[in-house]
């Protein structure tokens, strides 16, 4: 899904590469609707991605190591699991996940991607509103289980936009879509109802839009307006958090809703509780909200929760830490931050669509990942991109580390693998 960026050339080339990848996370985000349909279409799809240039498998896999010891920690928790048959197949497709997310990352560049994406948010979100569902608040949840599932989508749906709609140089039509995207994507969190979307939402493209003015400054200048911003995101998060009185108030007058943290630190305590038990192997990936565990099957009653589906406790690093313990969380950690510092680094230093777009998506992940769990998830779009966004750092920081004239001599010329940095004055196409 890849078109020229020269003004005057309108013609849309579609790669293999970026074809599948559209087609497998639109059949992702439609698992809820159309079930096992949509899974057969995801694993056909990308499973046709990742074969389809069978040599670069081995070289992408030894370049994304440290994703491979998430999955493959995952995958080693079957022995002290406590239901080793749901933990095997949760590995097993989480594993699925990351070759995916792994081949199309390593393949793609950052544009072809963030194409993708709109494309594919679009229809989720025309297909959301077109079905209008709601649950029994009133809330929508379109094409989703859950309001807040629609939110995850709604999110990176307006990010995504935004990132276009920030930096239109040359774009064309792109910018027209973008726009598109954000109008619906804005209804769509309205509908949803998700204080923590919205939230999270907002103070991405707030973070993006101030990296995309740096672009002008010096690079000490974007350091120290960088650690400003830093400061200011993690004071922000922690005013949410504590949900402070007059914050409540405000909040409240708002929207609404009363908020509290009462249940969320009700259920930390339990998850504390759990992780003491297990401290550094968990209780075996994706097997404590197993129906017939005890905890499990109480905690589901008192939160009225009848699908026994879909709950947590509410941060990543907890609900992850009980399942994986703290060796596998401490793996998810390097991975997030490593991220998250090297795609703010690259935002910093050539802040364009590309670059701003998953600094936004990181940013968001950072927000979320303290009331909701963002990473790592078999077959979950969210996990996906997060993946990617992994591969497009590794590959960002390898290419940093290059001379320019010798990249330039040695990369070799494959269709869509295209360099994931670029200086200020370049773009990934």
């Amino acid at each position: 899904m890849q078109s020229s960026l020269t003004p005057g050339k309108p013609m849309l080339t579609l790669q293999p590469t970026a074809l599948l990848l559209g087609l497998g996370m639109a059949a992702l985000y439609f698992t809820t609707y159309l079930g096992s349909m949509a899974a057969l279409m995801f694993l056909v799809a990308c499973g046709a991605l990742v074969i389809w240039r069978p040599q670069l498998i081995l070289i992408e896999t030894r370049n994304a190591w440290l994703l491979w010891a998430v999955a493959g920690w995952c995958a080693l928790s079957v022995f002290w699991s406590n239901a080793p048959g749901l933990t095997l197949r949760y590995a097993i497709q989480l594993g699925l996940t990351f070759a995916i997310a792994i081949a199309a990352a390593s393949r793609l560049s950052v544009t072809a991607t963030l194409r993708v994406v709109l494309v594919v948010t679009l229809i989720v979100g025309l297909a959301s509103i077109g079905l209008g569902r709601v649950n029994g608040n009133g809330l929508w949840t379109g094409i989703f289980g859950s309001k807040n599932a629609l939110s995850q989508s709604a999110t990176v749906m307006v990010i995504a936009a935004a990132a276009v709609l920030i930096d239109r140089r040359g774009r064309g039509g792109w910018v027209w879509l973008a726009a598109l995207n954000l109008t619906i994507g804005m209804i769509l969190l309205n509908k949803a109802g998700s204080a923590g979307g919205t939230i999270a939402t907002m103070l991405a493209v707030l973070g993006m839009l101030s990296l995309w003015t740096m672009r002008r400054l010096t690079s000490w200048q974007r350091i120290f307006l960088g650690f400003l911003m830093v400061l200011g995101t993690i004071f922000v998060i922690m005013l949410v958090i504590g949900y402070f009185d007059a914050f409540a108030q405000v909040f409240l007058a708002a929207t609404g809703k009363e908020i509290t943290l009462t249940g969320r630190t009700d259920l930390w305590r339990i998850a504390f509780s759990e992780i003491a038990r297990h401290p550094f192997l968990g209780q075996g990936f994706q097997a404590f909200w197993v129906p017939g565990n005890a905890l499990a099957e109480s905690l589901w009653a008192e939160f009225g929760i009848t699908t026994k589906t879909g709950f947590h406790f509410h941060h990543t690093l907890i609900s992850n830490a009980v399942e994986i313990g703290l060796i596998g969380v401490m793996l998810q950690i390097v991975v997030f931050f490593s991220t998250l510092v090297i795609i703010l680094r690259w935002a910093l230093a050539a802040p364009c669509a590309e670059s701003i777009f998953l600094a936004g998506f990181m940013m968001r992940q950072f927000i979320l990942m303290n009331s909701e769990v963002v990473f790592f998830t078999q077959f979950d779009t969210v996990s996906m991109l997060m993946a990617m966004t992994a591969v497009f750092a590794i590959r960002a920081r390898r290419e940093a580390l290059v001379p320019a004239k010798r990249r330039a001599m040695t990369r070799a010329p494959v269709p869509g693998n295209r360099p994931a940095w670029q200086t200020s004055n370049q773009r990934v196409h």
